[in-house]
């Protein structure tokens, strides 16, 4: 199960865990070897339409960078490759999932998709679009999921069917994640060294 550093970023800076110390990106890239992914939570992008495209040029070409900025239109994914993205990460709140297949035409980059597991409708969805993406990204722990039954067993067949990424900012449930499939774990940055797989 793959570890990735999860980085976030508030009104231009940032910061190794939410609503924690603020870092340098040199302080980041001398922590993380090369040739690694980095997630980037861009807040800016997500909650104001203004992500953070300079932070990512200014990673290339050593590291494998993934954008989660709320694109909203192809435009905003196409600047989100163009500064470096390799993996893009779609809010179906903020954009029209029957444009992904218009994405995967025009990119090699690859395109997750925020999942809410506690959503009936979605967990119900006619996911049409699912062969056009490739894995998801869930926000929930150990605990959100098996509250819920049907987010359990949901979660279960899309491990067992699709690449699932998990966002586990304290790596506090990785055996859970390893038992139900998950593809990999997102960590906040200042944990990340000392999680174990």
């Amino acid at each position: 199960m793959e570890l990735i550093p999860l980085i976030y970023i508030k009104n231009r800076k940032l910061y190794v865990e939410n609503e924690g110390e603020q870092i340098s990106l040199d302080e980041i890239l001398k922590n993380i070897d090369k040739n690694n992914k980095i997630y980037f939570l861009d807040v800016d992008g997500i909650d104001k339409n203004k992500p953070n495209l300079c932070t990512y040029q200014r990673i290339l070409p050593n590291y494998e960078i993934w954008v989660d900025a709320g694109p909203r239109v192809i435009g905003d994914v196409v600047d989100f490759v163009m500064a470096g993205a390799t993996s893009v990460t779609i809010r179906k709140n903020l954009f029209p999932i029957n444009e992904i297949s218009k994405i995967k035409e025009m990119t090699e980059s690859k395109i997750y998709i925020v999942l809410d597991l506690q959503n009936e409708k979605q967990r119900n969805a006619n996911f049409s679009f699912i062969l056009e993406v490739d894995g998801f990204v869930i926000f929930y722990d150990e605990n959100q999921i098996e509250k819920d039954f049907k987010s359990s067993e949901f979660l279960k067949t899309l491990c067992s069917k699709f690449k699932v990424y998990a966002i586990d900012p304290h790596g506090k449930n990785t055996t859970y994640w390893k038992n139900r499939g998950a593809a990999g774990l997102l960590i906040d940055f200042k944990r990340i060294k000392q999680v174990n797989v």
